[in-house]
């Protein structure tokens, strides 16, 4: 049976058994700070087990891609080493909301077992909660005898959400590999560390709510959170002992073998190392795909990690060459029937790795010689031991692996302070635990309040801009009140609404509240929930009350603008992808009323004759008059019908579909014109780089069209103005201008170096001499680092055998060049010279043994060029 099947199988028989298929996730926890990662099949229904979020199925099942690589759940260090961790794999699960419990979940997990997988009941075993009676009855009920079932306790059968909140025992299936797999021991039995017993199912039993004081209150309504790793039960099933036989899994390890001319199965090691690199480049590939680019912190640096972690395991195999790029296609081959979107987005996962790898083969250089000045100066000093500092300052701020560090080390018989290395990542960790505390990243008490209250709004917004809405909550901060004065501020909660909340890069609408009592302002909305709007008002006027049922007028030209300007960003969307390629993908987005931004993926910036193309297809489509549909069907089908969907948006099962023509159609949730010729005209007026791989162009469109064409005409005509210039011959007067300050410019550097070569000859005469040797230090007033560099180069040009200390200060900073000649090099280090003078007058710098540079106070300039022959 196919990995494909059993997927479609598990989720077919619990929509069977009446559960709702909720599609997986992305990878990026929706407004859950304290993950990087989903890691695993409950989290997308965290808030509804915590009672915060009520929806429309009390029954639900999924499959779910999941990522455990960093944060608390890190199976990081274990891939490769055993047969089953992973870092990316997808858990199967049916869940119930305070529905069915023990009995039923029990019931369907052993039937599916038995009855559709046709799995040999004598090779299952049950383990259960030491204290869990009710659990064991009902697996012994479903026909499994009393030895099968083992009582644990609760580090391995009792599982918690945290230190406080739901949580529950616990009961695992577990699969007899036989006594040909693992220890081979004759007392081998469930709980044995080895391979043969496999954990295949958990069923987790929520039914009480652990207290503050570490007390347990029984949940009013229990509920059920399962979990299966597919890649488990796919090795069960086709036979195999561990995930990486599977079909999930061979044609990348046979794609390896290509790469490298080993063999799969010959040598342990060269097998660890073809398995980490087959889960990372999944982890990989699924990770980019969900929007997340490599970085310095956060997911970000997680992803960095996993792709230079599976390069390091390619060198060890012999692969010098950048080859995740080209092994992700047969990730996307194996798993674009589960998720199609890896397909539609292929084309930009390999623009990525494929940049992260040529990146890493300049820092694996840059850091092996930054190692060997670190191990050159240890042993100058008569160390031994790398401190943890510089082992981290090369992991982190320069990528290079920490087991390269200790290979070399252990070759030049040093060794490493992992302890120091060890708290240093620690810190890492929590910087990045932090920053990932972003905008939008969290529930705001008020928020959850008004959740819990299950609050719900009808959205009429894309019909029309006004409506009738009854007032539901009134909240101020995490406070429900009853009424709202003149000039308070608060968040309206309303039965039926026609404002837009701020979502999917599209600003909110603002506008007018109108009740018998009172009127306020709209000033921010915020989606809650899909289907639960948070209106920021303040009152103008009267008093606002709970029930009071409001007039909600929509700001009419705002709403004009913004649609005009989102309407552009999808056929910006598609000009790009004509002009540069399919590689191209939306990376995120603001659309505002006076103007918009577009964030896409593209290694490089846009040449003039690109941004007039891109400009001129927005344009004619614009001119064509073209009608705007909106459609609504499954994610699925969209999906496969070629809509795009974007990085940053997290879709229902139900999407809506924005066509223009036969060109263009995303999924999107945001507001729109009927028709393209309503947006006028859009003109770029800004293109950049944002991050690596990521550009960003500026834009506006209708009114805003007409005002930046004013700006510019006004700019041009005080130009005119001022050069006494027709507007016409600007360009030229503008271009002569330039060229006679170029002019100036080379008259300037020509009498600055006369100067400098008079201030050099007199320092020559005034040399310090040791041992035959020139020691020469002169002050240049306003110097730049070049015309440092410049003096310290002539001065050695003149004399073969001198040591040169340049300086120059300005009224922040003090600079100071040190350079040594070439002859000179094995008696004196340009760079220690530096570090001492800096140190001696309280500065800083470094450099190589050739020439060095160093920052002092000012003040400090003078005196250190004056000692500068004491010193050596």
């Amino acid at each position: 049976m196919t990995s494909n099947e059993i997927r479609r199988l598990f989720l077919d028989y619990f929509a069977d058994n009446n559960h709702t298929i909720v599609p997986s996730s992305p990878l990026v926890p929706e407004k859950d700070p304290t993950l990087l990662f989903v890691n695993a099949g409950m989290v997308q229904f965290k808030n509804i087990f915590l009672g915060i979020e009520k929806r429309d199925y009390i029954r639900a099942t999924s499959c779910q891609k999941c990522v455990r690589a960093g944060g608390k759940h890190n199976d990081l260090d274990n891939v490769g080493k055993t047969l089953r961790h992973h870092t990316f794999f997808e858990m199967l699960g049916n869940f119930s909301f305070g529905d069915y419990f023990k009995k039923e979940a029990i019931a369907y997990a052993w039937r599916f077992l038995r009855d559709v997988l046709n799995l040999d009941e004598k090779r299952l075993w049950i383990t259960i909660y030491k204290d869990d009676e009710d659990a064991a009855m009902i697996w012994r009920q479903v026909g499994v005898k009393e030895e099968r079932i083992i009582r644990l306790g609760e580090k391995d059968n009792f599982w918690s959400m945290g230190d406080e909140g739901p949580c529950g025992p616990c009961s695992e299936i577990v699969y007899d590999l036989g006594v040909t797999v693992g220890c081979k021991r004759p007392n081998c039995m469930v709980g044995c560390d080895c391979d043969r017993f496999l954990e295949i199912w958990n069923l987790v039993f929520m039914e009480f709510e652990r207290q503050k004081d570490g007390t347990m209150k029984r949940l009013p309504r229990p509920s059920i959170d399962t979990g299966m790793g597919l890649e488990r039960i796919a090795s069960v099933l086709q036979k195999k002992v561990g995930n990486y036989e599977t079909d999930l899994f061979v044609p990348i390890l046979k794609r390896i073998e290509d790469i490298s001319g080993l063999t799969y199965g010959e040598v342990e090691k060269t097998d660890i190392a073809m398995r980490v690199i087959a889960d990372h480049v999944r982890s990989a590939t699924f990770i980019i795909n969900d929007g997340v680019l490599p970085s310095k912190e956060g997911r970000g640096y997680v992803l960095r990690r996993i792709i230079r972690r599976a390069l390091r395991y390619g060198k060890k195999i012999g692969i010098e060459k950048e080859f995740l790029h080209t092994l992700s296609s047969v990730v996307v081959d194996i798993m674009e029937d589960a998720y199609p979107e890896i397909k539609q987005n292929h084309a930009f996962i390999v623009r990525v790795l494929k940049g992260e790898e040529e990146r890493f083969l300049e820092t694996l250089n840059i850091g092996m010689r930054l190692y060997e000045e670190i191990a050159e100066d240890l042993k100058s000093k008569g160390l031994n031991t790398i401190p943890g500092s510089l082992i981290y300052k090369l992991y982190d701020t320069y990528g290079f692996p920490v087991d390269i560090t200790r290979e070399m080390a252990e070759d030049d018989g040093l060794s490493l302070d992992m302890a120091g290395f060890e708290e240093e990542l620690k810190a890492q960790k929590e910087r990045s635990r932090i920053a990932s505390k972003i905008k939008g990243d969290e529930l705001e008490i008020g928020h959850i309040e008004a959740l819990k209250a299950d609050l719900k709004n009808r959205f009429v917004g894309y019909e029309r801009l006004y409506s009738t809405g009854k007032v539901l909550a009134i909240i101020i901060k995490d406070q429900s009140v009853e009424a709202l004065g003149e000039n308070e501020v608060a968040e309206l909660f309303f039965d039926t609404t026609p404002f837009y909340a701020e979502s999917g890069g599209q600003v909110e609408d603002v506008g007018l509240i109108k009740t018998k009592g009172g009127e306020a302002l709209v000033i921010a909305v915020k989606k809650v929930r899909q289907d639960l709007f948070a209106h920021k008002v303040k009152v103008i006027k009267g008093e606002i009350k709970i029930g009071d049922t409001g007039e909600l007028y929509v700001d009419v030209e705002k709403r004009k603008a913004v649609s005009r300007n989102h309407t552009a960003t999808h056929l910006l969307h598609y000009a790009l992808r004509t002009v540069l390629g399919d590689h191209v993908k939306q990376a995120g987005s603001l659309v505002e009323g006076e103007r918009f931004r577009f964030d896409f993926t593209h290694f490089q910036g846009l040449s003039e004759a690109e941004l007039a193309r891109v400009e001129d297809i927005v344009n004619e489509k614009i001119l064509d008059c073209i009608d705007v549909k909106i459609e609504e069907k499954t994610r699925e089908d969209a999906i496969k019908e070629g809509a795009i969907a974007l990085f940053e948006e997290k879709y229902g099962e139900m999407v809506r579909v924005v066509k223009i023509g036969d060109f263009s159609a995303e999924l999107c949730g945001g507001t729109h014109v009927r028709n393209t010729g309503e947006i006028g005209s859009f003109y770029i007026i800004g293109e950049s780089s944002l991050a690596a791989g990521v550009r960003r162009i500026e834009a506006v469109t209708g009114k805003g069209s007409i005002n930046f064409k004013r700006r510019i005409e006004g700019i041009l005509k005080n130009l005119s103005k001022q050069t006494n210039t027709e507007i016409a011959r600007l360009e030229d007067k503008i271009t002569g201008y330039i060229e006679e300050l170029k002019e100036k410019e080379k008259t300037i550097e020509r009498l600055k170096t006369e100067i400098i070569s008079y201030k050099i000859e007199d320092a020559i005469k005034s040399v310090h001499e040791k041992d035959g040797i020139k020691i020469v230090t002169l002050f240049l007033e306003n110097a730049t680092i070049d015309d440092l560099r410049k003096a310290t180069d002539i001065v050695r040009s003149k004399e073969d055998r001198s040591i040169v200390a340049a300086g120059s200060k300005d009224e922040l900073k003090g600079t100071v060049i040190v350079a040594v000649s070439k002859g000179l090099q094995n008696q004196y280090n340009a760079g220690k010279l530096l570090k001492t003078l800096a140190e001696r007058f309280h500065g800083k710098g470094g450099g190589g043994p050739n020439i060095a540079q160093g920052g002092l106070p000012p003040e400090n300039i003078k005196h250190a060029l004056k000692d500068f022959y004491k010193i050596i």
